[in-house]
């Protein structure tokens, strides 16, 4: 049997909670060529009629009320009424992009009737979807500053810090829930990564709260314990879904010594022609933004949205350009002069320092999400907030293109600027990292994946 240390809610003492034994991996650790194709993790959003969450949502509700028994009417009639609330808020968000006062006050009536469920003991399944629930509720809440238009809703008491609490509390116990403690990664591909995604969430959030000592007890008595899953962090600031020890680490690299950053560097700022057909790209992309633009938003995307968007693309927007294995050759066409830079002009490959997907899914695929490289824009007043990502096995690379000024970029602690237009920073996005933009104008940049120096690449090692 397993002991895990529980972090419980704020006004509470943390306890050691006995758990089930842990069974094996429910499935083998080598990812599958589904898995392998499919993006577990990514925040990209997509173009569609109704997003995938709104239909996940749907399946939730269903299961709480349909499954097994014990659910009486009162509980019932809390769940629907909770799931109605929900329900509204993520249609009002999947028009908008935003939490408005409105939404923000259903949430909160949500969490109520919720809080008032898991006070019952409900079989397995039923508290794994109430706990997932609760922390949904409470995360966009958690992403609101007092002075925004959401924030307005709210007492004094009702801080962000307090949401961010309550959103890691809600986390922890999911983690411990028998499905997701089932349901880990050992690598960047495994097809069920929920112990992974909710200890490395709890941790963040808590640290987001100010509750230091909790988050520090998440990592050391919660994930470190895990016999399987890749979450023996070594540092709360550091927790990526899937951390693998011993390779070298630092929140930000030096961006000249990668042969990429020099060449496009050189290009932006020493071949005057170039960097004209550049910029003419881009402010085209920025006059047609509403339809070459794919939004980056949902529910969980760690984004405060800033006062106004010009445009349906909303205020973190991207070009995709390609996916590890192929370019997308119709929204490279946009962008000719720049994606010429990242490829080989005699083979059309990418630059040999891009992280790469394998063709053979059997093999290691270190990239983590399956957009390597894109084309982001971000309005100004908008915040990206603290978060880990994928894989301590990549690096970010990041080009600032237009409307740089005024952007700073926080990782591991240290905030760094982009040291104007036509300059690039590299950093290990497996550290918390966050992003505020208190400039004029929206900023574009290019993003690319790098392969981490100290890791054999499998993409590149299969086609030698």
């Amino acid at each position: 049997r397993l002991a895990l240390a529980l972090a419980t809610p704020v006004a509470a003492a943390t306890t050691t909670v006995p758990l089930k034994p842990l069974a094996p991996p429910l499935v083998s650790t080598t990812p599958s060529a589904a898995a392998a194709a499919a993006d577990p993790t990514a925040p990209h959003g997509h173009h569609a009629d109704e997003p995938s969450w709104l239909a996940a949502t749907r399946d939730e509700n269903a299961r709480f009320v349909r499954g097994g028994a014990g659910l009486s009417s009162e509980h019932a009639r809390l769940w629907r009424r909770a799931a109605e609330l929900f329900d509204a808020y993520q249609r009002e968000f999947a028009a908008t992009g935003r939490l408005t006062a409105p939404s923000a006050r259903r949430l909160l009536e949500a969490a109520e009737h919720l809080e008032a469920l898991a006070g019952t003991k409900f079989d397995d399944e039923r508290m794994f979807l109430l706990y997932g629930r609760l922390n949904d509720v409470y995360a966009p809440l958690a992403s609101q500053e007092s002075g925004s238009a959401a924030g307005e809703c709210c007492s004094e008491e009702e801080t962000q810090a307090t949401y961010c609490a309550k959103a890691a509390q809600w986390c922890v116990q999911r983690a411990l829930c028998p499905q997701c403690l089932n349901a880990f990664a050992t690598r960047e591909t495994s097809p069920y990564d929920c112990w992974n995604a909710a200890v490395s969430n709890a941790i963040t959030l808590y640290r987001r709260a100010g509750d230091d000592a909790r988050a520090e007890a998440t990592l050391q008595k919660l994930a470190r314990q895990h016999p399987f899953a890749a979450t023996r962090y070594e540092r709360v600031d550091q927790t990526p879904k899937v951390y693998f020890p011993g390779l070298v680490a630092r929140p930000f690299w030096d961006a000249r010594r990668f042969d990429l950053v020099r060449r496009l560097e050189d290009a932006y700022n020493t071949d005057g022609p170039r960097r004209t057909r550049i910029l003419a790209e881009i402010d085209a992309l920025a006059r047609s933004a509403s339809t070459t633009l794919t939004p980056m938003f949902s529910p969980s995307a760690p984004l405060a949205a800033g006062p106004t968007t010009a445009d349906a693309a909303g205020p973190w927007a991207e070009l995709q350009l390609y996916d590890g294995r192929r370019w997308d050759e119709a929204s490279c066409a946009l962008a000719p002069t720049l994606v010429g830079l990242m490829r080989d002009p005699a083979t059309l490959e990418p630059h040999r320092e891009i992280c790469r997907v394998p063709d053979d899914p059997l093999l290691e695929n270190t990239c983590g999400t399956a957009v390597i490289v894109t084309l982001l824009r971000l309005t100004p007043g908008s915040r990206i907030l603290p978060h880990c990502g994928t894989t301590n096995r990549r690096l970010i690379m990041q080009f600032a293109l237009r409307g740089s000024d005024g952007v700073a970029f926080t990782v591991g602690g240290e905030t760094r600027g982009y040291g104007g237009d036509g300059r690039a920073i590299v950093f290990d996005d497996s550290f918390e990292h966050a992003v505020r933009h208190d400039g004029p104008s929206d900023r574009f940049v290019l993003f690319a994946l790098l392969k981490h120096p100290g890791v054999v690449d499998s993409a590149s090692a299969e086609k030698e």
